[in-house]
């Protein structure tokens, strides 16, 4: 174990995205879409459209199209979620999130339009207690028009993405640089028009960011005072370029983030990415049911991603097709579909689940099937006596010392990716 963690903290590759490597599920690909056998599941629609494309951006995005094909995209995403449900009539949703892209640069009136399908058929679905929709949006996409839209929908939380308040680095990515007048204008309108909860993005690892950079990002959040904040490490790897920082840079911004984010009043534990001024961690349901409850989430519009307890599946459109290709199939349903065995999907879940920082012994052993402490004996008996981890309430956390290399804590339960380094 001690050689195979040596290798592993060397690797750039390695964070909370699994597969590592595309090619490791191809011997799991499946020519039918994967089954929802579940009661419970959460909903995610992806709005891919943008004013501008940034950069650093990782996700499936088109610059705004012309109003036809935005009409016809959400045409089909309502037909989608309709097939889907009428098929699963006796479910429970625990989540639904809408993302992109830019989910409010829709036009008004497809905005109005998707978003009054989805409180009808909200209304007709049963829900969790913890039920709790949220959307994201931009500072430069939203007007009060739009929030009264959100929130007649029955939303009631936003999540916007500042990312950083470098300019410098917002112009050079072709990011649109928010003023602090016009952050301030925003999220009073949304107190005022009812949103019970407001998140705001943040990212560390950025090329050429420095100290002042997140001294500013902290003093606009202490002045913003949003209910929520996430905060995002800059994955270098899936953008497909060199690393930037090193994993000791990444851990001492992360540190500095969370100890200030703390000291403003947030609560979260060390290794998490969300924080929250309630006990809720910083959450919406769908993320807080997906990544820590590993509840099953049915994705909407092209290239979402979808997982039940017998695989995973990626719709259309995220092996790079236009937009113009996939609105002719006239569907975004699944192009890419893995039934996985059980270490596969261990491992996707513990992926999924480090991005808050813990994942739990108890939903382990519920998709081994086995104890995991005697699956993986010599992986636990390793990270807790280096003091890698800890084990608290049947969850598993970072230490301080492990954080630095979270990525390969994790991928020591990746059988694909780890088999690699132990021939």
């Amino acid at each position: 174990m001690q050689k195979t963690y040596k290798k592993l903290i060397k690797s750039d590759k390695l964070n909370t995205s699994y597969p590592i490597r595309r090619e490791d599920w191809l011997k799991f690909k499946s020519e039918r879409d994967i089954k929802f056998d579940e009661k419970e599941i959460c909903y995610y629609i992806h709005i891919p459209f943008c004013k501008s494309k940034c950069k650093f951006c990782e996700y499936v995005k088109y610059l705004k199209p012309e109003k036809s094909l935005e009409d016809k995209y959400v045409d089909i995403l309502i037909k989608d979620i309709k097939r889907f449900s009428e098929t699963h009539k006796n479910i429970v949703l625990k989540g639904l999130d809408i993302g992109g892209g830019t989910p409010t640069c829709l036009e008004y009136g497809n905005l109005e339009r998707l978003l009054n399908f989805l409180k009808d058929f909200i209304s007709k679905t049963t829900t969790a207690e913890d039920f709790e929709p949220s959307i994201e949006s931009t500072f430069f996409t939203i007007d009060e028009e739009k929030i009264k839209l959100i929130v007649n929908s029955g939303i009631k939380r936003i999540s916007f993405g500042l990312q950083t308040v470098n300019k410098k680095f917002l112009k050079r990515n072709s990011r649109p640089n928010p003023t602090l007048e016009r952050m301030k204008d925003v999220l009073s309108m949304c107190k005022k028009n009812g949103i019970a909860k407001v998140n705001i993005d943040l990212m560390y690892g950025l090329e050429k960011q420095n100290k002042k950079d997140l001294i500013s990002a902290i003093k606009t959040i202490a002045i913003l005072k949003p209910q929520q904040v996430t905060l995002y490490e800059f994955r270098t790897n899936i953008l497909n370029i060199n690393e930037f920082k090193s994993k000791k840079q990444l851990f001492n911004e992360y540190y500095y983030l969370y100890k200030s984010l703390l000291k403003l009043g947030y609560k979260g534990i060390f290794g998490q990415n969300t924080f929250s001024i309630y006990d809720d961690l910083g959450l919406s349901s769908y993320i807080r049911n997906r990544m820590i409850n590993n509840i099953s989430y049915k994705g909407f519009g092209i290239s979402a991603q979808s997982k039940s307890r017998e695989g995973v599946t990626y719709n259309i459109g995220k092996s790079g097709k236009t937009l113009e290709e996939c609105i002719e199939k006239g569907s975004f349903d699944f192009e890419d579909s893995y039934i996985l065995p059980k270490e596969e999907m261990l491992a996707k879940y513990i992926a999924i689940s480090g991005y808050c920082g813990r994942f739990n012994l108890m939903i382990m052993e519920d998709i081994l099937g086995e104890n995991p402490l005697d699956v993986y004996k010599e992986q636990f008996e390793f990270l807790l006596s280096k003091k890698l981890i800890y084990i608290k309430d049947n969850f598993i956390f970072f230490t301080k010392k492990g954080f630095v290399h979270y990525g390969a804590i994790l991928s020591m339960f990746y059988p694909s990716y780890t088999n690699d380094f132990d021939k």
